[in-house]
């Protein structure tokens, strides 16, 4: 029996017995659904709390910290002594394989004054060549570069930080009107700027503390979206450290050591080429004496909790495709006791065994074949079905807007539609076996 001949006669077979094949058919449509939609579901909710934890701050960026808990060694008079943090270590971060930059983070808060509006923010002190390598946008103008002085790149949602404190004094809101690229703004680190004094000065005590006023020029607007740079102001990381000497000398504090004696930092930023070194680099970081922490110690227990919400949901229509593999096994079963005659007279005219059991495996494959297909296409248009209307089911979990709650892979249709095969094929096998083990001249005297 060629190829041909078992295909036609194992169609026919199947077409004979309508009513019964789409029973058992229907069986497998609805656990290969149940399955491929509660996946589906898994994959939805990982994909929306990765892109929640992505908008806090790019995953392939590491903070690194001094570590004050784990010393390294200790002073002969028994005093901790901790790794500093400084130039020196900055340029060994730069020399890790799968790092593509590292640079110093300086912050300080202060106050920006845009004529009858002000603006409490940070300003971060950063290397301007680095700004690139970390990929930050701009959604207007340019980001930093080598050589600028007192200029300044706004956060992308900056622009609704401002009010005019004079209003505010008075009890009302006016709706503040800020060009950050075109208007003209001074920074000072008086916090105390529009609370009721109006002399760029501090008091402490009995002594008025007298801050310098910076008049900042605008290189860029970064685009919105990041929780990390949507607030604060960037400035060139020289220029931030100039500025707090000078804060330091207005409150008479003893100014920090000064990068020609090595600057000891309190935040390093070290930036990862791909995603899948972070954990190893952040390790290395850690084994040099360093904490260091990022988004991705996030998205890993994401990814736990959506794998075990997976397990759960997917052991669920497990269930339904194992009854419809009992039902495939059934109905093959079945197919025997009404065909033993056939399969008799098949083996007396010369079929082989193998034919015999070639036949039986593909009848119940192709009901596991058109019950995955037809299941997947299920799928689909329940995984639309959930998107479109699942509006309260995302408030429920804090998800945004046009955030997709089911998400089916294409790997997940193929991995489905050969799942059911195989399934069909298994369940297939002891009817095909049996088949093969009846007696030709038995099966011919049947009735």
């Amino acid at each position: 029996m060629n190829s041909s001949d078992l295909i036609r006669m194992g169609i026919k077979n199947l077409w004979r017995r309508k009513l019964r094949t789409f029973l058992t058919v229907l069986g497998v449509i609805i656990g290969t659904a149940s399955i491929v939609v509660m996946l589906s579901l898994g994959f939805g909710m990982q994909e929306a709390y990765t892109g929640q934890i992505a908008q806090m701050g790019s995953l392939t960026t590491i903070n690194v910290h001094k570590n004050y808990d784990d010393f390294n060694q200790s002073s002969p008079g028994g005093r901790p002594k901790t790794v500093e943090l400084d130039d020196k270590a900055v340029a060994e971060f730069k020399q890790i394989p799968g790092v593509v930059a590292a640079t110093p983070i300086v912050q300080a808060y202060g106050t920006i004054i845009n004529g009858r509006y002000i603006s409490e923010t940070p300003i971060k002190g950063i290397d301007p060549e680095a700004m690139e390598l970390f990929e930050f946008n701009v959604k207007e103008g340019r980001l930093l570069q080598p050589g600028d002085d007192l200029v300044v790149v706004f956060g992308g949602s900056m622009e609704y930080q401002f009010y005019d404190y004079k209003a505010m004094q008075r009890g009302r809101w006016v709706e503040p009107k800020v060009d950050l690229m075109k208007d003209r703004m001074t920074f000072t680190f008086d916090t105390s700027y529009g609370y009721g004094r109006m002399d760029m000065g501090h008091q402490e005590g009995d002594k008025k503390i007298k801050y310098k006023e910076y008049k900042i020029k605008t290189a860029g607007v970064l685009q919105e979206g990041d929780w990390d740079t949507d607030w604060g102001i960037y400035a060139p990381l020289e220029t931030v450290e100039k500025m707090i000497k000078d804060k330091q000398k207005a409150e008479n504090q003893r100014p920090e050591p000064g990068r020609s004696t090595g600057t000891n930092y309190e935040h390093v930023m070290v930036k990862v080429g791909d995603m899948k070194n972070v954990q190893s680099i952040q390790d290395t970081l850690k084994s040099m004496g360093f904490q260091a922490y990022s988004l991705n110690e996030w998205i890993e227990q994401t990814k736990k909790t959506a794998g075990i919400m997976q397990a759960v949901l997917g052991g669920i229509g497990a269930v339904s495709l194992l009854v419809a593999a009992i039902g495939i096994t059934n109905t093959m079963v079945m197919s025997i006791y009404e065909r033993t005659k056939e399969i008799g007279v098949m083996k007396v005219i010369g079929a082989s065994l193998k034919d015999i059991k070639r036949l039986f495996l593909f009848e119940s494959a192709i009901i596991g074949l058109l019950g995955g297909i037809i299941g997947v296409i299920f799928s689909e248009i329940l995984s639309l079905l959930i998107n479109k209307f699942g509006g309260n089911f995302l408030d429920f979990l804090a998800l945004g807007e046009g955030t997709k709650i089911s998400i089916i892979p294409i790997w997940l249709i193929f991995a489905a539609m050969g799942f059911t095969t195989l399934i069909g094929i298994i369940s297939g096998y002891y009817p095909a076996k049996r088949a093969m083990n009846l007696s030709a001249l038995e099966a011919i005297r049947t009735e």
